[in-house]
Parts: structure tokens; sequence; C-alpha cells
């Protein structure tokens, strides 16, 4: 018989596939994705934290408008007004839409928003020629029709003013 080191033995039985792999390493624990720490999820404590966002979003926006103007701050025209409200009134028929759905108000695929345009994710200008600014308002018009109606229609019923979203 022939006699061999323990080396050669253990490099024959890790050639052979025999050997005793070493146990696994444990897995390491999955980074947190969410905003709250997973112990505390629970549907209270999600929704205190996502309304977070919306307090947090409207002080910063009475914020925004409290602030003095600065020197470097795009000068005021008609236009820009008109290019800023387009894309205000833009963001805010999502909040709209989110509203009268959850209500109930609209339901089904009339909750369903169209494609958003790009004009809407860039920066207000006063450089937007008055014909293009035109066409924006009438596809704003458009698409928030279904939803303004149906807040509307709800506004008058509940405070039985039927000029409620009477706008001159």
């Amino acid at each position: 018989m022939r006699f061999m080191t323990l080396p050669a033995v253990l490099a024959g039985l890790l050639a052979a596939g025999c050997a005793t792999a070493a146990p696994p390493a444990p897995a390491p624990s999955a980074p947190q994705i969410g905003n709250t720490p997973p112990e505390d999820l629970d549907p209270f404590v999600v929704m205190i934290g996502a309304e977070r966002w919306t307090v947090i979003l409207e002080r910063a926006t009475e914020g925004a408008r409290e602030a003095s103007v600065s020197p470097a701050a795009l000068e005021e025209s008609d236009m820009l007004r008109a290019d800023i409200a387009l894309k205000r009134g833009a963001a805010m028929v999502i909040e709209l839409r989110n509203q009268v759905c959850a209500k109930g108000l609209v339901t089904g695929a009339a909750c369903v928003l169209p494609e958003w345009p790009a004009w809407t994710r860039e920066m207000p200008t006063g450089v937007t020629p008055m014909a293009v600014i035109d066409q924006r308002s009438a596809w704003l018009s458009e698409v928030m029709d279904p939803f303004t109606s149906a807040g509307c229609e709800a506004g008058r019923k509940a405070t039985g003013d039927d000029l409620f979203c009477s706008v001159e």
C-alpha cells in the first residue's frame, strides 16, 4: 500500500470533490429600501411617514412664495407667468386626480393619466412663444376636465353654491 502525506490526501480529496466545504458565510442583510425601518412597518406608521412629505412640500412651497426675489431671478413677464401657471396646473392635475379618484368621484379608465409632455418638467421661461403657450393651455384644459368637472360638481353639492368653480 502506498503511503500519502496529508497534503497529498487533501489535494486528492479536493480534486475528487470530496472535501468538506467551509460553511457558507451569512448572507449580508438586505439594505433598507423604504423610508420606515422594517421592524416598524405598520400601516399607521407608513401613512405618517408618507404624509410628512406633503407637509414638508406645502411648507417649502409657502417658503418659496415668501422669499424675496434675488437680482438673478428671471424678470417676470406675462409669458413667464403663463408658463409657470401651466406647469403648476399640470402638477395640480395629478393631485386633483388622486383626490377625486380616491373618493370615487371618477373611476376606472378615466383615472388613468395620459403620458405627461416633457414641457411640464422643464423650468419655466419667459421665451415660450405665445402660440405654444396657447396649445399647452388647450392640452391642460382637456386633461384636467374630467377631474375638475367631478371636483366642481362635488363642491357645488357640498356647499349649495352653483358658482362654486366660477372664475371671472
